[in-house]
């Protein structure tokens, strides 16, 4: 700033007043101008150079002096004083007390009431739900495979016309994929309570006397009401009927009996009866059964049930049994012969007849020898039942 003044001091006598005054001024504003109003000097356009003809004559710019005998005045000094205050540029802001305001809501009435609409279609027991409900089936595997079907009754309603007498409803399942000649339908009485007569619901692809076939996942079903023979009301509605399959195990279990080894053979009187153990997976259905004792042969039981010895033949062999005691023949075929005589009176006289009797025997059956009150000697054979 010092050198700025002595610079400027050296100058200004070589000024008279009236241009020193006039240049100062320039100077000022220039600045002024400069550091506050004036764009960056990056930001002014370069001047554009004019032509000058080729014969045109350029005169010399008049010059500007200063007598060297005039006087010169200090140019006014423009500066701030020290001890003055300096104003802040005011702060373009948002008073911290000031409330803002939110932009006004719009909201929607909630009391606003909507009216339901009829409701039609399928009721059915337990569910709380219109036309919605699952119908529970079981798949086995294990040693007993198998599927449990399953159904559920529904009932046809409508808000819109309610149960009457003399009304009947019909409905018919004409979702794609059903057989639709006809399609599956059922036709109800409609006459009395909420709903219709019940009607059992259950899977499948062909009308049915008995169930009302439907497919897995959403059905579409069309209706009449009628009365009399007029119809009253028709529509078209869906329902979703969903299959809920269990899958379980299921195993065999084994019984256990006793058997006659010869099932013609009645149990008071086989003479070889065993045990029988059967798995099975219901009442006739037997995946596998042993017995036991496990072998081929059938025991035939002869008991002596008389006071004496019995001798007789099996097979053409000959046997003796002696009283209370028994005897099991394993022959597949038994024959048996034996001695009988009975004491008759001719001429007055007693004599004595006997004869040989042949029997057949059952095999695996119980026989006995007997013989009569009167006679000793008249012996037979005869079944021999368990007491």
């Amino acid at each position: 700033m010092l050198k700025f003044n002595n610079f400027r001091n050296k100058i200004v006598t070589k000024i008279t007043s009236t241009s020193k005054f006039l240049l100062l001024t320039a100077l000022s504003i220039s600045l002024i101008l400069m550091f506050f109003r004036a764009p960056s000097l990056a930001q002014i356009p370069p001047l554009k150079q004019l032509p000058i003809e080729e014969g045109s004559e350029t005169q010399s710019a008049p010059e500007i002096g200063i007598e060297e005998d005039s006087e010169t005045q200090p140019a006014p000094e423009i500066g701030i004083e020290e001890g003055s205050e300096i104003k802040p540029a005011p702060e373009i802001g948002i008073e911290e007390d000031l409330e803002i305001k939110p932009a006004p809501e719009i909201e929607i009435e909630e009391d606003l009431e909507t009216e339901p609409g009829p409701e039609i279609g399928w009721e059915f027991l337990g569910s709380r739900e219109l036309n919605q409900v699952e119908i529970h089936e079981t798949k086995y595997k294990g040693e007993c495979p198998g599927y449990s079907w399953s159904s559920r009754e529904a009932r046809f309603t409508s808000s819109t016309t309610p149960p009457a007498r003399k009304r009947r409803v019909i409905v018919r399942n004409i979702t794609r994929g059903v057989a639709s000649d006809p399609y599956p339908f059922t036709d109800r009485e409609y006459y009395e309570g909420r709903s219709s007569e019940g009607t059992r619901m259950s899977f499948g692809t062909k009308h049915h006397s008995k169930y009302f076939h439907v497919l897995n996942g959403e059905n579409t079903f069309e209706y009449e009401i009628k009365e009399r023979n007029r119809v009253i009301e028709s529509g078209v509605l869906t329902a979703v009927i969903k299959r809920n399959v269990d899958v379980r195990q299921r195993d065999s279990y084994p019984i256990t009996k006793s058997v006659c080894m010869n099932s013609e053979v009645p149990m008071s009187l086989c003479a070889d009866i065993r045990t029988l153990t059967q798995y099975k997976c219901g009442s006739d259905w037997v995946i596998r059964s042993f017995i036991q004792p496990n072998t081929p042969e059938v025991g035939t039981l002869i008991s002596n049930q008389t006071p004496y010895s019995v001798k007789y033949w099996i097979n053409n062999r000959i046997q003796k049994l002696s009283s209370g005691s028994d005897r099991i023949y394993t022959n597949n075929f038994l024959n048996i012969k034996f001695k009988s005589c009975s004491v008759g009176t001719g001429d007055g006289k007693n004599s004595k007849e006997c004869t040989i009797k042949t029997r057949s025997l059952e095999r695996g059956k119980r026989y006995k020898f007997t013989v009569s009150e009167l006679d000793y000697e008249s012996v037979d054979i005869e079944d021999f039942p368990r007491s």
